[in-house]
């Protein structure tokens, strides 16, 4: 019967509501329902010596019909079974499973990644020496992207929780984090799942309060964290996704920090403190050891029985040293030669937690804390609940820093690294990694690498676009940096991200001077060292020891180099021409920069967000510091060029935000190329389909061009001068858009054309510049220094921009199968460039068709996890076939 407050319609509408609500409910918590996974495609660590590894395996999902492989370890009593346990790993591995540790990562540069391995390895290791506190523990490795949190935290229905398959001695599920730090204080893009669904959890009023929260000390799931970051980024944002994650599951859902107050590194009468939670910054250098003080500190935890007084049971790199007094002292940990670390005050609480120094404290006892190590009866639990966010959350709190003193803190840190005077650039562990690259590294901030291109004209097999667009001689032709810092790490970066980042200059800075002699020098060896080379031209080896030309472009930004106008005006006394490359942060820096041959200006998205999603910029207004820059260009004076990298499924639309772009700068030209795939790398999520085709870039510079036009229509008082295709190089992907009113005069022998004239008069430059630099009022332009192109250079020419007198050489098997192709992609001429029979064309017309009907007609764009765009065009079948000749 209906009470006479409620209409028909209420109850009908809350009826609904109530069958929604079930509905909801039944799909999150049993449709939804599935094994935690790891993914394991070069992922999961491999045990360290000594390790026994007795669980890898493939199995089915239940419900997702896929197959996972998993690296579990199962032992008793710290002794192997010497075979798989099959009750215990069907369904162990899910996340509330007594007697589970999960280590759950995502990695962005791959340091997460390798240090979730490190702890990996390290709790197998401990099993593996015989814990006694290790008996049926199940450790496993997961990706964060691959675990359903909802189901997880929420469904706690898990067979693999009776007392018919888990021993009552299995111990408490663990649950372990290694966080990055991604743009703006967040996940990586993959991995914003898991702040989502704790956040949902929290605060959604069908789930109960505190749903970790247990009666039962074996089945209470306890947490910690560690999180990395760089305060180069924002000093405020360190770490927070990790403090984000802790403090949600500890504070929000129940869950309990795991590591017990005077947990530390394999010694509990030092009373060393370690924390559930702690934090690394890439920028201090103190990741290694805080990120081996945390790892000890949950080692010692999980199993505190296998504690030996004296030693230091971590066994990565870090090395912890400290003192114990009767007072409180400071302790500084360093990992030598790997980096340097600030030591922060004792009595600064707050940055106990950032850092790699701690203060200690007197030991009193040897003992647990009671509440760590005494089981709590139902009543006792029902208190600590009340009270624990008095209690034992407090007790813990130093866990946690507040967002607002994180920049406090890291003031404190850099306060001290200043007391000790600039520090140099490059660390060891970067210098390694550089020099491995073949990078030779030149004083403390400097370096040079010998072009592939060099060699490449040195053997007579071309030059590089900048031979083609603007009269360069390849072989003479050094790359260097003066600062190998850079305030962007660009997803399409060729570096791999090996070296430092940073806002502005805050390191030892060297002569210029010294700069430059040192890397002519060290080029000039690279050059010798060619000799040997099979194919290399004597001639231009010989010419080659006479450096012409510096493209200030090897990496970082080497327009933040303090001395920069020092070391231009060092080059052009060495009769070097200088090419100068800046990502467009330092817009200061480009309008007091002196005249130099030619500056570039990387434009790479035509909107703030693109920019954000593709060079990962330090600055957060970056956009504008882009813009500001570009309109600097318009009054240098000097060639300016503003560069576009085209990388398919990242960049490649909103050409006519780029147009805008251009039209602040009024550039002498616009370059536009195709990304270079370097190799797969932690750092970066490019694959080879990112990677345009040269039609496809020729495409995107048709399309520019025509929206540079629709602006120049719109006049103005300050209206775009006119644009045209000028050249192109094949083998580069490049197109050079060039301005008319500057580069370009009639053909004599016909008036009608255009005579082009990008190339550089690089001995008129050299005297021009010599006469500003003696005095600075004396100003030149432009056309004071521009050469006629050869035709061979010429968009549409047959040569491509392949210089004539060099010849292409291709790999054996590596020659294309098809050498034309017509509009839709269907080739036309085979391998050596004979025209192919209609009923060859048609035979391929129709492959072509069943392949769009597989994917479409268009180009489509898959994101992976991870952040990895796979392109895939039907178009594009046939132009990567190639044959051995």
């Amino acid at each position: 019967m209906v009470p006479p407050s409620l209409s028909m319609r209420q109850v009908a509408v809350s009826a609904s509501a109530a069958v929604l609500a079930t509905a909801w409910i039944y799909y999150h918590c049993t449709y939804k329902k599935k094994s935690l996974s790891s993914n394991t495609d070069d992922e999961n660590a491999s045990p360290g010596d000594g390790v026994v590894e007795l669980g890898s395996r493939e199995e089915e999902m239940e419900g997702s019909g896929s197959m996972i492989q998993r690296e579990i370890y199962i032992s008793r009593n710290g002794q192997s079974d010497g075979q798989e346990n099959g009750t215990l790993a069907r369904e162990g591995d899910r996340l509330q499973s007594c007697g589970t540790i999960t280590i759950a990562y995502c990695s962005t540069t791959g340091t997460c990644a390798g240090f979730a391995k490190r702890l990996h390895q390290e709790l197998l290791h401990r099993i593996n020496q015989g814990a006694t506190s290790a008996s049926h523990r199940v450790v496993q490795l997961v990706q964060v992207s691959e675990v359903d949190w909802w189901d997880e935290l929420v469904n706690n229905e898990n067979e693999a929780n009776t007392e018919d398959t888990i021993p009552h001695d299995a111990g408490p599920p663990i649950l372990l984090f290694v966080l990055p730090t991604w743009t703006n204080g967040t996940l990586p893009p993959n991995s914003e799942t898991l702040l989502q669904s704790l956040e949902e959890i929290s605060t959604d009023w069908r789930v109960a309060p505190e749903p970790l929260r247990s009666s039962d000390p074996s089945t209470q799931l306890k947490v910690g964290a560690f999180g990395m970051g760089s305060s180069a980024y924002d000093a405020k944002t360190v770490g927070k996704p990790a403090k984000e994650v802790f403090a949600t599951l500890v504070g929000k859902l129940g869950a309990r920090p795991l590591v017990s107050k005077n947990v530390g590194n394999g010694n509990r009468s030092e009373g060393k403190k370690s924390k559930s939670l702690m934090i690394g910054d890439s920028e201090v250098g103190d990741a290694e050891v805080v990120f081996e003080k945390w790892m000890n500190g949950i080692s010692s935890s999980i199993f505190p029985s296998s504690l030996d007084s004296g030693n230091n049971v971590g066994r990565g790199r870090g090395k912890i040293k400290a003192t114990t007094n009767t007072k409180e002292s400071q302790q500084c940990s360093d990992v030598k030669g790997e980096s340097e670390c600030a030591c922060k005050s004792s009595d600064d609480a707050a940055n106990s937690n950032v850092g790699c120094c701690s203060e200690t404290h007197p030991t009193t006892r040897e003992d647990e804390d009671p509440k760590e190590t005494h089981p709590k009866t139902p009543e006792d639990e029902d208190s600590a609940t009340d009270s624990f966010s008095d209690s034992d959350y407090d007790s813990e709190g130093e866990d946690l820093v507040d967002l607002e003193d994180m920049g406090d803190i890291m003031k404190k840190q850099s306060t001290t690294m200043q007391s000790k005077g600039p520090q140099e650039m490059v660390t060891p562990k970067q210098a390694k990694a550089l020099k491995k690259e073949g990078y030779k590294l030149i004083g403390t901030h400097s370096a040079v690498k010998l072009c592939r291109w060099t060699k490449h004209q040195l053997r007579g097999r071309g030059g590089c676009y900048k031979h083609t667009h603007y009269g360069i001689t390849s072989y003479q032709c050094m790359e260097a940096t003066p600062s190998l810092a850079c305030a962007n790490k660009c997803v399409f970066c060729w570096r791999h991200h090996k070296n430092p980042v940073g806002k502005e200059w805050r390191w030892k800075t060297d002569d210029p001077k010294m700069i430059v002699e040192e890397a002519v020098s060290m080029h000039i060896d690279m050059i010798k060292e060619t000799k040997g080379i099979p194919g290399i031209q004597m001639d231009r080896w010989t010419e080659a020891h006479r450096v012409r030309h510096c493209a200030l472009s090897l990496v970082g930004e080497p327009i933040m180099y303090p001395r920069i106008n020092e070391l231009l005006q060092e080059l052009h006394s060495r009769k070097i021409s200088t090419f100068l490359v800046t990502n467009g942060q330092h817009p200061q820096a480009i309008d007091s920069l002196i005249p130099i041959t030619q500056l570039y200006v990387s434009v790479d998205a035509s909107t703030p967000e693109s920019l954000e999603a593709v060079d990962r910029p330090l600055f957060r207004d970056a956009w504008d510091r882009l813009k500001t820059s570009l309109a600097c260009l318009k009054h240098k004076g000097q060639r300016t060029v503003a560069r576009l990298t085209v990388v398919k499924g990242w960049n490649s639309d909103e050409i006519g935000g780029y147009a805008k772009l251009i039209a602040l700068g009024h550039c002498s030209f616009v370059e536009v190329k195709g990304v270079t795939f370097c190799g797969k790398s932690d750092a970066s999520n490019l694959n080879m389909t990112n990677t345009p085709w040269h039609h496809e870039v020729v495409e995107f510079s048709k399309t520019l061009l025509e929206e540079l036009k629709a602006i120049r229509l719109e006049g103005g008082d300050d209206p775009l001068p006119e644009y045209d295709l000028a050249c192109e190089h094949k083998h580069s992907c490049s197109v050079l858009l060039a301005r008319v009113d500057q580069f370009a005069v009639p053909d004599p022998e016909n008036p009608s054309k255009r005579k082009w004239r990008t190339w550089i008069d690089y001995d008129k430059f050299q005297e021009l510049a010599s006469k500003h630099s003696q005095d600075p009022a004396f100003k030149f332009g432009v056309e004071d220094y521009v050469a006629d192109t050869p035709a061979w250079a010429l968009f549409g020419a047959d040569e491509e921009g392949f210089d004539p007198t060099d010849n292409r050489h291709r790999k054996k098997k590596k020659h294309p199968k098809y050498t034309k192709f017509n509009e839709e992609g269907i080739p036309t001429h085979d391998t050596f460039g004979v025209a192919l029979g209609t009923d060859e064309i048609s035979r391929l017309q129709s492959l072509m068709e069943e392949k769009k009907r597989q994917v479409g007609d268009s180009t489509t764009v898959t994101e992976l996890h991870g952040g990895e765009k796979i392109i895939d065009d039907a178009s594009l079948m046939f132009r990567g076939l190639v044959v051995s000749r």
